[in-house]
């Protein structure tokens, strides 16, 4: 009887435990929310980058494969 209590209060203390660190690594989330105000030139100039200039390699890509198909 006493180990089915024992074994009650482990898990339910597990619980508080897991939801504890949930809560931390949430309120550590939004505590280290970016500014927008100076993070968002920073994200264009990323997705410039990673897109608009990356057509070159998927131009030249696709006309080797359609060479190599056609």
């Amino acid at each position: 009887m006493i180990d089915r209590i024992a074994a009650l209060g482990r898990s339910g203390l597990e619980l508080l435990e897991a939801l504890g660190r949930s809560g931390m690594v949430l309120f550590h989330a939004l505590w280290a929310w970016p500014n927008l105000r100076t993070t968002f030139p920073l994200l264009v100039k990323q997705i410039y980058a990673v897109g608009v200039l990356s057509m070159v390699i998927i131009v030249v890509s696709g006309l080797f494969i359609g060479m190599v198909l056609a």
